[in-house]
């Protein structure tokens, strides 16, 4: 079985639990705060951080770091389901997507989410507008972007549900536990989240909860 090491509202731990649910590989989830990771984590390799997966079965130790070792390692040794398009030309394109998601929402999650959970962690300050404005603006235009693929394509990378759909889902899923996504403004957008927020690999991040900080209360509504 494998060890998963992983921050409940952290987008890229939310996408590595989406990937083993789908994938039917058994996990034991390790909370691991940011601000104080767990000491395992850094045997793995220098500057490793969560998410990370340890392997606590046999003899051969195996371990890994970072959405993309960890996904795709899955995808070589659990090939069914198949989360990378059957079709090259779709398959280069949800490399791409999810590469694009990763880096373009680094901002909002720097921003717009860590100041979130900063309120919730530190009580006794004030949130940073500026940031919460800057974080807002950038996803409003990566919302615009997501939105004009879910309108033309049946998942974000083409016809096949792909890593680049977990790794989207997975992050707005994280902004939406506080109510920073304007579903209204994006809907194929959100009939596209619909779909994959009603998958069974969903449910255990949708009963995520923050001690002392409640979800928005469509958050684990399926059709909200």
């Amino acid at each position: 079985m494998l060890r998963l090491y992983h921050w409940p509202l952290d987008p890229a731990g939310r996408m590595v639990r989406l990937v083993l649910s789908e994938k039917g590989e058994p996990f034991e989830a390790v909370p691991s705060r940011p601000w104080a990771p767990e000491l395992e984590i850094a045997s793995i390799a220098p500057g490793a951080v969560a998410p990370a997966v340890v392997s606590t079965h046999g003899s051969a130790r195996f371990a890994a770091s970072g959405t993309r070792a960890i996904c795709e390692h899955l995808e070589e040794v659990r090939p069914v389901p198949s989360l990378l398009p059957d079709d090259l030309s779709e398959r280069a394109e949800a490399r791409r997507l999810w590469t694009w998601v990763e880096a373009g929402m680094e901002e909002v999650t720097d921003t717009l989410l860590s100041e979130r959970v900063l309120q919730w962690t530190r009580r006794d300050r004030q949130p940073d507008s500026e940031k919460l404005r800057r974080g807002a603006h950038a996803l409003r235009g990566r919302l615009t972007f997501l939105n004009a693929l879910a309108e033309t394509r049946g998942y974000l990378a083409g016809r096949q549900l792909s890593l680049a759909d977990f790794s989207a889902a997975a992050h707005l899923s994280a902004y939406d536990y506080f109510g920073d996504v304007q579903w209204d403004a994006v809907p194929d957008l959100k009939a596209w989240y619909m779909r994959i927020k009603s998958r069974p690999s969903f449910r255990p991040l949708l009963a995520d909860r923050l001690e002392a900080a409640r979800p928005v209360s469509h958050y684990a509504e399926l059709d909200f």
